[in-house]
């Protein structure tokens, strides 16, 4: 079994590694998003490195990526997120919080924030659904502080709020 050594900062567009930051430009661009980088609320990058603990492990997953980066930036509209395996190309995607399913805890099988996603991402008729992981750092809480409240803002009072439990309550 192979475990997962995370550490998130909080950062800037522009201090992220470059290849995300590359695909969040490409992703923006292709939306047909003018200026979103002054929208921006909060950003961070997450570097998971894989840890071997047996040579049994080893083999089944040799072939494993050793780093994996992740990218999480939070709009007033819409959560954006890019991703790469060992520096390579990476790739974008983002969804409007109106369309969206968002879980943000603390899975009990493992350290860390989870934000679990179900959403019709932008740019596409298609609904998708995953995890994204981050550390359970400051920098990282900081971050989910700034996504519930961007997703605060969009409930009107007379409105019932959506189901959504935070950090497990």
């Amino acid at each position: 079994m192979a475990e997962h050594r995370r550490i998130t900062r909080t950062c800037t567009l522009d201090e992220l590694r470059p290849e995300l930051a590359e695909a969040i430009r490409a992703h923006a661009q292709r939306q047909h998003w003018t200026h979103f980088e002054a929208d921006v609320l909060a950003c961070c990058e997450t570097t998971t490195e894989n840890i071997v603990i047996n040579v049994f492990d080893a083999m089944l997953n040799g072939s494993a990526a050793p780093l994996t980066y992740l990218a999480l930036i939070a709009t007033p509209q819409r959560l954006i997120w890019a991703s790469s395996t060992g520096g390579e190309t990476a790739s974008a995607a983002s969804a409007l919080y109106t369309a969206m399913r968002l879980k943000i805890f603390t899975p009990k099988s493992s350290s860390g924030i989870a934000f679990d996603i179900y959403a019709q991402m932008d740019g596409t008729g298609q609904k998708a659904g995953g995890r994204l992981k981050l550390d359970s750092g400051p920098e990282a809480r900081q971050f989910c502080e700034e996504v519930h409240r961007a997703t605060n803002l969009l409930i009107q009072p007379s409105e019932k709020k959506p189901r959504r439990k935070w950090f497990g309550r």
